[in-house]
């Protein structure tokens, strides 16, 4: 059945956050699902308002691998300590992601990210390049970039949440911000995701600190796996994106030496999960079995 078939249900197959479990681990406590087995181990991080939820739709067409999903501090059952009292941001996270897959007995992963994720997989696979064996991501290299607009969105996502919160109405106002209005079931499965991955007193701390703050373009030469950017062909407003004139792909191709891209034509930048989820998986599937574990 096609993502765009208003008889698809949505929800069927998802993993819901009882599914998985709070790993104790040596900086806080955080939210992971693993599907365990013998697989090669990959680590999929999802965006910051779809959360893991994100790839509800790749999953099943990832074959035996060993699947894990997460969310950062701040989302989701994730510990989300109040911002004035602990500290979030992109060397934070990719901190705490080192502390679970040590918890998880995890030495080398693949490592495939999606929207905000990919802010923290860049920071990860550069500090740990020992641990990274491929990395598939997408281009949120710095909030600045003048093609994605993210200050102008954190003005709307940001009053949104400040005036009517992220459940109910809040979650349903915030799902409509993403224009994915070729999936007809789009609006109810995103605002489900919201109402399970945010928390409003840390989305200035989480969502704004990325739409605002983040930069890892200091990060992209140290990243020696081989990378792959997956993304649909759309900027967030429906514009056909100009690889040629896309300064955080651009910038990525000139600083990591491994690098390569999959573009999705006519799909939204992040949410082409959604909208092509068979292509997105082929794609991955060919990169990681071309860099299995032990590769490299």
């Amino acid at each position: 059945m096609s993502p765009a078939d208003p008889g698809l249900d949505p929800f069927a197959g998802r993993t819901e956050p009882v599914d998985g479990r709070v790993v104790e681990t040596a900086r806080v406590p955080l939210w992971c699902h693993d599907t365990g087995g013998d697989g090669e181990p990959l680590l999929l991080l999802g965006g910051f308002t779809a959360g893991h939820f994100g790839f509800d739709f790749v999953r099943p067409l990832l074959g035996d691998r060993r699947l894990i999903t997460w969310e950062p501090r701040g989302l989701g059952r994730s510990a989300h300590p109040a911002p004035d009292t602990a500290e979030y941001g992109v060397p934070v996270w990719a901190d705490d992601l080192a502390a679970l897959l040590d918890a998880l007995a995890l030495d080398r992963v693949q490592v495939w990210a999606m929207g905000f994720g990919s802010y923290i997989a860049h920071r990860f696979a550069a500090v740990h390049p020992e641990r990274v064996n491929a990395l598939i991501t997408y281009t949120d290299v710095w909030a600045g970039d003048p093609l994605k607009g993210y200050p102008a969105i954190w003005e709307v996502y940001g009053a949104i949440v400040r005036n009517f919160g992220t459940t109910g109405f809040g979650a349903r106002v915030l799902a409509n911000v993403f224009d994915v209005s070729d999936v007809p079931w789009f609006g109810p499965w995103e605002a489900r995701n919201i109402e399970q991955v945010l928390h409003p007193e840390t989305v200035e701390a989480t969502v704004g600190h990325c739409l605002l703050h983040a930069d890892v373009r200091d990060d992209l030469a140290g990243i020696v796996a081989p990378t792959l950017v997956v993304q649909g062909s759309r900027t967030w407003d429906g514009r056909d994106v100009d690889p040629d004139g896309d300064p955080s792909l651009v910038l990525m191709r000139e600083r990591i030496a491994d690098f390569a891209v999959a573009s999705m034509p006519d799909a939204h930048p992040a949410y082409v999960f959604v909208q092509e989820p068979a292509a997105v998986a082929a794609a991955a599937t060919a990169f990681l079995d071309a860099h299995p574990l032990g590769t490299r």
